[in-house]
């Protein structure tokens, strides 16, 4: 951890440094990439100069150019390359101190022609040929979001820009969904490394962590192939940042934000050790260092001085205070450059430091029903302050047709929630529940990778990559009290209970380690320029996660004038004593577990075109994936070794109608491999949620076959329609389900049978300008998915006797509305709408029906004006204006359960309201 330590603030110095003896030349540049026309590829070694002259370069691995010591004015742009027609661009202007984004799209030329053929056209033009080849050269169906648009929405972290990609939605505002699949279905890659879980409760990785401004692009590949990992049924999330940037840059950004519900309003909070803000927590909330072992301390006696001593060593962070909610800040600094050498080759860096502080009220009535009974009532006020701290150094370095980057990224989020739940139980006895809650975790990811053309002749391309990555989660000091109404405590008095003057901390700390290597060869198999690609990716991740879980209980010959304290005084070092309080510990063997997984994993592949219209993907993967976990469950040994080897083929065919238009055919199969937390028998109470929830270690691993087919066209630039259908056949599906015998409120996980799902998906992105001179700067956009699945299950738990897939929702609904004026110092808005189908949350039993999370529609406003030769940009958000509430119900045991929600009739267990959000901020391109 202290390496981690040193690098992260290595990091920072850096940027600091960098930024601070920048200084950029007094000369313009242009830079740019050249592709090919048909494939999408970008090509090595094209001659790119300023017409009539000999200044000029040639594009390196990645395809990318750069001319500099350009002066002020417009020049000719030509680009010329073996086999291919040579083409001119007009009309390009520099400008000092700035560089010039110019991308070419090359077309082979015919072996007819017998004089050199030169095509020229306008800059403008030609980045409409660009988006084209960017949009049409992915073999798989896939959808994606770029760093303009994620600029033009609202969204300060990865998982609301998520929500704008058509077919993805976002769960608990940070897990994926892509096409209505649970986040259990989908899997996250940064910059071609996996991500790992941040979630100690579930498979899945918490989007939230990653702020927006440090994202180039993302794309959610939904159909499989043979070079990408195959563990996912619904979507691979491919985020990217940036390495060589376009345009040397240097932004400062500085903002505010509110939340309509806690705005300069009554906020509560448990007390704090001052440095929260910056995202460390007050070490106060930690077991005391030198505090004996879980064996050691219950082998002391109850009466014990030395037990009683150990109790005082925690610190009286009991109780809370009343203080006003306040503005939280945001900051953002970004920097990049490349400097271009004499002899062609380059260095780019890329740097960024985000820092975000909010604070959010969250109100949540909840109802517990065990079956047809109801148990406690209750509601909760939950006040959050949030802190997100981000840095990002991506170097890279190119010569010739080599390449070598260093991407790194650290983030750390810091989330304390105080809830005051008021209510009454079963009995109806009102009471007052507390808890303070705080959780820390950060992610660190390095990757080293290479890319490298090793035959000028054959054209055989090598790529390569080197990863690490850490996870470090902190849930420390988590107390739960309870109040009589009439103000007495309620405190155990033989052994503790983690929700009555609990003391939960727990800690989960995961490596991975990755590594990955592929060769492309072109061949001449059918077409020219077609390619054969196989290699290896490996992943191998520990992961270690500790809990202990302890309690005061009341002693001996109880002094019960204690119970009547408020709770900032109940349990001070004076009251911890033979007739007063004493710490129990509870820890039990489910509370540990440490586990492994190595993935191995070979592939091979064909890509290529079968005639002039038809490309086609052929290929195969085997993954061999070990996993080890070792816990105790009910005091016997849980001990899991297994291995799984699949071999899982792909096929993808795309037929090219016209320049513009292409249809998509897929198949392909998949796998979903149970993650650690759903084996391991750990049991935790969830707050939030009032559940109990544990690991299944006899889950095991399902399968899925896939079947794609779809149509893309893509009439203008910024502009395109598409529609796909997709089947998916589950064997053996891991789901979220109730426990029978547990009063109905304790979650599990366990393989269904079979399901089927089968959907629809639609997409649209249309100017306005056909209406009429008026809508010339308007631009709409939507995206939507029916989608229908089905689990086969027993008739007592579903009339039916079916129902969908657990976490899939039958349809999602994502639309917006963007202004965009052309002028010097343009003003935009953006309106932004998404809504998501009524899903399953967790599947019921003969007692309990299935309990669905409910739609809510989610309206977001964005307003922006620059000014100051649009260095200079203000920008207003308004998030989630609606603010509908997120219903989580049940239907009436006997009625039809797959019936639409009905507020009047339906037994609602949790009814949250999170509150609109507004943030304005000020951001400027200091170069």
């Amino acid at each position: 951890m202290k390496s981690q330590l040193h690098l992260k603030k290595a990091l920072i110095t850096v940027l600091f440094v960098i930024i601070g003896s920048a200084v950029f030349a007094q000369t313009g540049k242009i830079s740019g990439k050249v592709s090919d026309k048909k494939t999408g590829e970008t090509l090595i070694g094209v001659t790119v100069k300023i017409a009539g002259t000999t200044k000029g370069a040639s594009t390196d691995v990645e395809g990318r150019y750069i001319i500099s010591g350009l002066t002020a004015g417009k020049y000719i742009v030509e680009s010329s390359y073996i086999g291919y027609t040579t083409k001119r661009i007009t009309d390009i202007e520099v400008k000092a101190s700035g560089a010039t984004s110019v991308d070419f799209i090359l077309a082979e030329s015919s072996t007819n022609d017998l004089n050199e053929v030169v095509i020229t056209a306008s800059a403008s033009k030609e980045s409409v040929n660009t988006l084209f080849a960017n949009q049409k050269s992915s073999i798989s169906i896939s959808s994606g979001i770029s760093a303009e648009l994620i600029r033009k929405s609202p969204d300060k972290n990865t998982s609301e820009v998520l929500k704008r990609v058509s077919g993805a939605s976002i769960q608990d505002n940070k897990f994926v969904i892509v096409r209505g699949l649970s986040d259990r279905y989908n899997s996250a890659m940064l910059n071609n490394s996996m991500l790992p879980n941040t979630e100690v409760d579930k498979r899945a990785f918490s989007f939230d962590i990653l702020p927006s401004n440090l994202i180039d692009a993302i794309v959610i590949n939904k159909t499989a192939s043979a070079d990408i990992p195959a563990d996912f049924s619904g979507g691979v999330v491919q985020i990217t940042t940036k390495d060589f940037p376009d345009n040397p840059f240097l932004n400062l950004s500085l903002g505010t934000s509110i939340n309509m519900q806690s705005a300069f309003k009554d906020f509560y909070v448990a007390p704090r050790g001052g440095l929260e803000a910056l995202g460390i927590y007050d070490k106060g909330r930690d077991i005391p260092k030198g505090f004996p072992s879980t064996d050691v301390f219950r082998a002391l006696e109850p009466n014990s001085a030395e037990r009683f001593n150990l109790s005082r060593q925690f610190k009286n962070n009991w109780g809370y205070n009343k203080v006003t909610a306040k503005l939280g800040p945001i900051f953002q600094l970004n920097y990049g450059t490349s400097k271009v050498f004499k002899d062609d080759s380059k260095f780019g860096t890329v740097l960024s430091l985000t820092y975000r502080y909010d604070e959010k009220l969250k109100t949540s009535d909840q109802k517990a029903y065990t079956g047809q009974a109801l148990g406690d009532q209750f509601h909760d006020n939950q006040y959050n302050f949030n802190t997100n701290i981000g840095a990002l150094a991506n170097f890279a370095y190119s010569w010739g047709t080599n390449k070598i980057t260093l991407k790194n990224i650290y983030n750390r989020v810091l989330e304390n929630q105080f809830t005051l739940r008021e209510g009454k139980d079963d009995s109806g006895g009102e009471f007052i529940r507390t808890g303070d809650y705080l959780l820390q975790r950060s992610l660190l990811s390095n990757q080293l990778t290479g890319e490298h053309l090793l035959s000028e002749d054959s054209k055989i391309k090598m790529d390569w990559n080197l990863n690490y990555a850490n996870t470090d989660r902190k849930e420390p000091g988590y107390k739960r009290m309870e109040y009589s109404k009439g103000g007495v405590a309620a405190v155990q008095s033989a052994s503790a209970d983690a929700r009555l003057a609990g003391n939960f901390n727990s800690k989960l700390n995961e490596d991975a380690y990755g590594g990955a290597l592929n060769f492309t060869i072109p061949v001449s198999w059918f077409q020219d320029k077609n390619k054969i690609k196989f290699g290896y990716f490996g992943q191998y991740r520990k992961r270690d996660f500790n809990a202990r879980i302890l309690g005061f209980i009341r002693n001996g010959n109880f002094d019960n004038s204690l119970l009547t304290l408020p709770q900032d005084q109940i349990f001070a070092p004076e009251n911890i004593r033979p007739n007063g309080f004493v710490y129990d510990e509870i820890t039990n063997g489910g509370d540990h577990y440490d586990a492994s997984a190595f993935l191995n994993a070979g592939y091979a592949m064909f890509d290529g075109y079968l005639t002039k219209k038809i490309r086609f993907s052929v290929g195969a993967r085997l993954e061999s994936y070990q996993l080890k976990l070792n816990s105790v469950d009910n005091g016997k040994p849980v001990n899991i070794d297994s291995t799984a080897v699949n071999l899982l083929p792909s096929a993808n065919l795309i037929y090219n109608l016209t320049d513009k238009a292409d249809i998509r055919v897929s198949a392909s199969q998949t796998v979903g491999r149970a993650e650690f937390r759903e084996l391991a028998p750990f049991p935790f109470y969830d707050f939030n949620k009032n559940m109990n929830i544990r690991g299944n270690a006899n889950l095991k691993q399902s399968k899925t076959t896939n079947l794609d087919l779809g149509y893309a066209y893509y009439p203008a630039s910024g502009e395109t329609f598409s529609v796909s259908t997709f089947y998916k056949y589950f064997d053996s599906p891991i789901e979220q389900t109730l426990q029978l015998g547990n009063s109905g409120r304790s979650l599990s996980y366990t393989n269904s049978e079979s399901a089927t799902v089968f959907g629809v998906e639609l997409e649209f992105r249309k100017s306005l300008k056909f209406l009429g001179e008026k809508f010339n700067n308007f631009t709409f956009n939507t995206n939507a998915s029916y989608i229908k699945s089905e689990v086969v299950v027993s008739r007592l738990v579903n009339a039916k006797g079916v129902r969908p897939l657990q976490g899939q929702s039958p349809y999602l609904i994502n639309a917006g509305l963007t202004y965009s004026s052309t002028s010097a110092n343009p003003t935009g808005v953006t309106l932004l709408y998404n809504r998501v189908g009524p899903r399953i949350w967790a599947i019921g039993n003969v007692e309990d029906p299935d309990i669905y999370e409910y739609s809510r529609n989610v309206l977001d406003l964005q307003v922006s004006k620059k000014f100051a030769k649009s260095r200079a940009e203000v920008k207003l958000n308004y998030s989630d204006i609606l603010n509908n509430k997120a219903y989580y119900y049940q239907k009436v045991k006997g009625s039809d359960p797959n019936a639409s929600f009905d507020k009047k009739t339906d037994n609602i267990n949790i009814a949250d309201r999170f509150g609109s959000s507004i943030s304005i901020g000020f951001s400027y391109k200091i170069k």
